[in-house]
């Protein structure tokens, strides 16, 4: 009797979570196109950014669990992601920084008249947003601190291996599904508006798809600290396809799951900022 494993443990096993390891690369690159939209347009417009933040959580508990278990298909998935998360948080931060400040400088060039007037409404403006943190700053920031103050925990003081993957993974499991159900904070608005066009094609499928590999591979080693997520995450996936094909996307509302085209005086937040620093100085003089 041959003792080769079977063609289904090989599928299990290595092939399910090697594809589990490209979706997740995939699933993590997805929300990359909509912001380099934004970044081009100088707005995040609709672009919910908050499930990111997550996203950076998501990557560093799964990384710290791939460690405690010895799991190269758990590290190989979440490696690619922490830094694709470290790209898109930064990349919100700025844009937030960025709208906050040709708000406050449109606001105060409006309110005082006068070349030193403008010079110094513009420099208070960036003095006020230079104070401050930014929405999205404070939720990274909040995630971050709380996997410190867990992975020191466990870390620093004595305990078992079984007991340090039993705290690290209930809390990956807690902030994963934080993660995965993100997208549904737009059931509401998509049942009103019968349009699903608040919902994000690509990452939805990605998700969904992701989900389900790393729910055979899970089972497959018995470990249900990757099934119970992923099994809710499967299942969130499958609500997000419900909604989507019940309520198609309505073109008026096409691009609310990337960014907003932005028009006229208000749109372009690039040009609103020239004008609020420089008033009608020609662009090329403009050093």
């Amino acid at each position: 009797m041959s003792d080769s494993p079977s063609s289904g443990f090989i599928l299990a096993e290595y092939v399910a979570p090697t594809i589990g390891c490209i979706l997740s690369t995939l699933t993590f690159s997805a929300p990359i196109k909509s912001l380099l939209t934004a970044i081009k347009s100088g707005s995040l417009g609709n672009l919910n950014c908050t499930p990111w933040a997550f996203m950076t959580g998501n990557t560093i508990g799964w990384l710290a669990y791939s460690f405690i278990t010895l799991d190269l298909f758990v590290f190989f998935a979440n490696a690619p992601g922490l830094l694709i998360s470290m790209w898109l948080n930064t990349g919100a931060m700025k844009l937030q920084y960025y709208e906050e400040l040709v708000k406050r400088s449109a606001s105060d060039n409006n309110s005082i008249s006068g070349d030193d007037d403008d010079a110094i409404s513009v420099q208070t403006a960036k003095m006020d947003c230079c104070q401050q943190l930014t929405p999205h700053e404070l939720k990274v920031m909040q995630i971050v601190s709380i996997w410190i103050i867990i992975l020191s925990t466990t870390s620093l003081i004595p305990v078992s291996s079984e007991e340090m993957k039993f705290i690290v993974g209930v809390a990956v499991n807690i902030n994963l599904i934080f993660f995965y159900a993100a997208p549904l904070s737009t059931i509401t608005a998509v049942i009103r508006t019968k349009n699903s066009a608040s919902i994000h094609f690509w990452t939805m499928a990605m998700n969904t798809s992701n989900a389900f590999f790393w729910c055979v591979y899970s089972l497959a080693i018995q470990d249900y600290y990757i099934l119970i997520p992923n099994g809710l995450g499967f299942l969130f996936g499958l609500i997000q396809v419900a909604l989507y094909q019940c309520f198609p996307r309505s073109d008026a509302l096409e691009g609310s799951d990337s960014v907003t085209a932005l028009s006229g005086d208000e749109g372009n937040c690039t040009e609103q900022l020239n004008r609020s620093h420089y008033g009608d100085v020609p662009e090329s003089e403009i050093i």
